[in-house]
């Protein structure tokens, strides 16, 4: 039986009370943020910066893809070329970030389109699979940090794929069209049927939230644009998988439960929104640079570097935060670790 997409009820979703306020607070969060002064959007530009940094590097970070910090920022900014397969694939998601944040409004969801898209993710690279769907069965396998693996989904084999992908891209733009399930929640589902499709050799996990990113910009959702999301879900990434595991029950015989994932999924975007919120609103006259440098490094559990710092406090200035480290430094109330490019700085807890 070819697996069906009823984006009319969403397999008779039920809309928690835990969802729907959510749903209610990113709504609210959305209208106070819905107009800037010349300061704010300042802040927003730097923010988009940081952003498209801690994207770039979190999605390929998810799939095992690395690079040094120097390299990912001189990557991103465009001010040197790959050197290795790593770099390579980092390079093509960069560009397919670029281009969503930059014409998202023209780019439609269809086969056509995603085809374009993973065709850009890998043409830095050699392979040639990029953009084509898969011609072999593959397998979704969860990878855990002690190094053991299992296989938590098997997606339909690869001759149906472009079949089911014309299914899914036309279930959902019809249901955006009759608005009757929240839009969020229609993106939510789309992601996860195209993660589990996989219809691609490789590149799924970076394409679906590249995908995520483009479905919640043509629904007003632009949130992604300044702070990074694919950040968000490399943090909570046991949660991640445990929702994709719980939703996947049942989905080939068209009976899964969407409401794990969307749980999870909305709880990623209201915190994004948190998060851009307490960034463009802070209460500077409460906070002074000392006390959120200080309050971040607690906030955080780990070391920071200037950069995270730069990322986490947009409403100052570099030379305002550097003078800052510097007082605190001089004070005892922080402690550096490491040199050069690589210092990170932590509390000092005596």
């Amino acid at each position: 039986m070819l697996k069906k997409f009823d984006y009319t009820t969403l397999n008779n979703l039920e809309i928690t009370p835990e969802m729907a306020q959510k749903l209610m607070e990113i709504s609210q969060l959305i209208g106070q943020q819905s107009s800037y002064n010349s300061d704010e959007n300042n802040t927003l530009e730097r923010l988009a910066e940081v952003a498209k940094i801690q994207s770039t590097d979190s999605s390929n970070r998810i799939e095992g893809i690395y690079t040094s910090d120097t390299r990912l920022k001189n990557l991103v900014n465009k001010k040197t070329t790959p050197h290795n397969r790593s770099e390579e694939e980092i390079s093509g998601y960069r560009d397919v970030l670029d281009l969503i944040h930059n014409q998202h409004q023209y780019i439609k969801i269809n086969n056509s389109n995603i085809l374009t898209l993973h065709k850009h993710l890998f043409s830095f690279t050699t392979s040639t699979w990029g953009g084509h769907f898969k011609d072999i069965d593959n397998e979704i396998v969860t990878q855990f940090s002690d190094g053991t693996s299992e296989i938590r989904f098997s997606p339909p084999p690869a001759i149906v794929t472009p079949e089911l992908i014309s299914d899914l891209c036309a279930s959902y733009n019809q249901a955006i069209t009759q608005n009757q399930i929240p839009s969020l929640l229609l993106t939510g589902a789309f992601i996860f049927d195209f993660v589990s499709i996989h219809p691609f050799r490789d590149g799924n996990g970076r394409l679906s939230r590249l995908l995520m990113l483009l479905t919640m910009y043509n629904c007003g959702y632009e949130v992604g644009k300044y702070i990074s999301l694919e950040s968000l879900i490399e943090r909570t990434k046991p949660a991640f998988y445990e929702s994709l595991k719980q939703s996947s029950a049942d989905w080939h015989k068209n009976e899964n439960s969407y409401q794990p994932f969307l749980n999870y999924f909305l709880s990623i975007v209201l915190q994004a929104y948190r998060d851009l919120s307490e960034r463009i609103h802070p209460n500077v006259e409460k906070f002074t640079v000392d006390t959120l440098i200080l309050k971040n490094l607690e906030t955080e559990l780990k070391p920071l570097k200037k950069a995270d710092l730069l990322g986490l406090i947009p409403e100052y200035s570099q030379t305002t935060i550097e003078r800052s480290l510097n007082k605190l430094l001089k004070e005892s109330k922080i402690e550096k670790i490491g040199g050069g490019r690589s210092t990170k700085y932590i509390l000092n807890w005596e």
